[in-house]
């Protein structure tokens, strides 16, 4: 599908529990972790490239376009490494609860469970497509920097297993 799952994986961390298909979403969160440290400046190309599909989506009023602000304020949680229990005031979290309809009381944990409960909107039909975006993004990323292709080749590869899972309707017990 896209980096933005991955970023809601990595955000999840320790809030995803074991499931019957291996542990797919701690194995694509440990992967992320680690396409994060070795090319932050990739991460960051995906990120800012997803961020115009959500722009996209939302000029032409789609229905996903809830579904895509929810994924995109979660990435921003992870760019910036922010944890809402910790500093409730970061500009990030404030925009989360009141996307979310809540008061500033709601706990990181469930910020992000109800995040990404939203982001499982954005529609499977269109994960072929975003695939393509991806994909040609990392053979990018893989000819300007050979030394990150291989943790960007798997990290697609499990994306892509958990693609499947959310088609199955795995995921939505997290």
């Amino acid at each position: 599908m896209i980096i933005a799952w991955l970023s809601l994986l990595l955000l999840l961390g320790d809030l995803v529990t074991a499931s019957s298909d291996e542990d797919i979403e701690k194995e694509l969160a440990e992967s992320l972790q680690h396409s994060y440290d070795g090319s932050h400046k990739a991460v960051k190309l995906l990120y800012n490239i997803f961020l115009e599909v959500n722009k996209y989506e939302c000029q032409r009023h789609e229905d996903d376009c809830t579904a895509w602000r929810a994924v995109n304020i979660i990435e921003a949680l992870e760019l910036h490494k922010v944890n809402c229990d910790e500093n409730p005031e970061n500009k990030i979290c404030i925009k989360a609860r009141k996307f979310l309809g809540s008061d500033d009381q709601l706990p990181h944990e469930q910020v992000v469970k109800s995040l990404l409960s939203i982001g499982e909107g954005v529609p499977t039909t269109d994960y072929p497509f975003l695939n393509a975006i991806r994909d040609s993004v990392i053979d990018y990323v893989c000819h300007k920097e050979p030394e990150s292709c291989d943790t960007f080749r798997k990290f697609t590869e499990l994306e892509n297993r958990f693609e499947e899972m959310i088609q199955e309707g795995q995921p939505s017990d997290l």
